[in-house]
């Protein structure tokens, strides 16, 4: 990937996210001030196609990003100006109209970006991430039947009803939920993932699948407390990618699905933002949409996370500067807070 490339690639990538349309060799060299001809472009094209940063649309003899060219850019071209200043003083003016909670806030704000860049907001506003588990009570009703009580430092989770395929003894029952509970005290909510459940029903002594059903019933009784509120579907299936009601068809079928949303949209893994292209999503439903996501708060405090869905053609730089800005914009707010 010479400079020519780089400059070429960065010019369709720029031209896609504005026409939705594939680019053509002429399209670039009379828009951009590339310095060569269009055969020159149109080579260096194909070379980056046979690279396997750009497609060609059958239909077309333009060509546009693949999720690799796209991630490239992400990486290695995409510069950073930081927040424009306009979406800057439309944050700190929702700010200044006095919400009444940051969800409020971050709501708004969610809207706001799904208005700037016609994408999907989603927010995730964990009501108990923060609090830490005390202990795992399970009450027997039944030779297959049990219902589980989550306790907090903030108080009781929603009962839980838990179902085994073959009858277990109470005494059974209460013993080897105690082993799971001790596995998991003063841990904080917001770390338990499906993953780190499956993990633990390794360790505890005991048999394997009643703890399973233990870790998924726990799982279920965490994901009913995180409350997802989806902003812009409006905004995103105006998008010329989603004229085909095949493709919105299983999008909107995903945001009804708890569970999956918990998977595919739970807290980031670093204090960063991630950033998900393409296939490097784990749904297949999400294989030709990106998912950018961050997590605010300060310390070790969580207020929640923020995602935004949209086409693999979506303004990365301004998203991204908008998310960047919010988190230094919380984290300054929460400092003020605690003084």
């Amino acid at each position: 990937m010479d400079e020519r490339k780089q400059r070429i690639l960065h010019a369709i990538i720029q031209d896609y996210i504005k026409s939705a349309e594939p680019v053509g060799s002429r399209t670039l060299a009379k828009n951009y001030k590339l310095g060569v001809s269009p055969a020159t472009v149109r080579n260096e094209m194909a070379d980056l196609e046979e690279l396997g940063f750009l497609e060609q649309p059958h239909t077309s003899a333009g060509r546009i990003p693949s999720a690799k060219g796209y991630r490239y850019y992400v990486d290695d071209m995409m510069h950073l100006n930081g927040t424009q200043r306009e979406d800057a003083e439309r944050i700190n003016q929702i700010w200044k109209e006095k919400p009444s909670n940051f969800e409020d806030f971050f709501l708004n704000v969610a809207k706001l970006i799904s208005q700037i860049s016609h994408n999907m907001s989603l927010f995730l506003a964990p009501a108990h991430d923060s609090s830490i588990l005390k202990f795992i009570h399970v009450l027997p009703i039944g030779q297959n039947r049990a219902v589980m009580v989550v306790v907090t430092n903030m108080g009781a989770l929603d009962n839980e009803p838990m179902y085994f395929n073959e009858a277990v003894s109470d005494d059974e029952l209460v013993s080897l939920s105690m082993r799971f509970s001790n596995a998991l005290k003063d841990v904080r909510i917001c770390d338990i993932s499906l993953g780190s459940l499956q993990a633990i029903v390794q360790i505890v002594e005991g048999p394997r699948e009643l703890l399973a059903v233990m870790a998924n019933t726990l799982y279920r009784a965490i994901a009913k407390r995180k409350l997802f509120y989806s902003i812009g579907t409006t905004e995103l299936l105006e998008q010329p990618e989603f004229k085909d009601i095949k493709k919105v068809q299983p999008i909107l079928s995903l945001l009804e699905q708890q569970d999956q949303l918990n998977q595919l949209i739970g807290p980031a893994a670093t204090d960063g933002i991630d950033i998900k292209i393409g296939d490097e999503n784990k749904s297949e439903t999400l294989k030709d949409l990106s998912l950018i996501q961050a997590n605010f708060g300060a310390d070790d405090e969580r207020i929640g996370t923020l995602a935004i869905l949209g086409p693999t053609r979506m303004e990365y730089s301004r998203i991204i500067g908008i998310l960047s800005y919010m988190q230094d914009f919380i984290k300054l707010l929460k400092d003020k807070e605690n003084k």
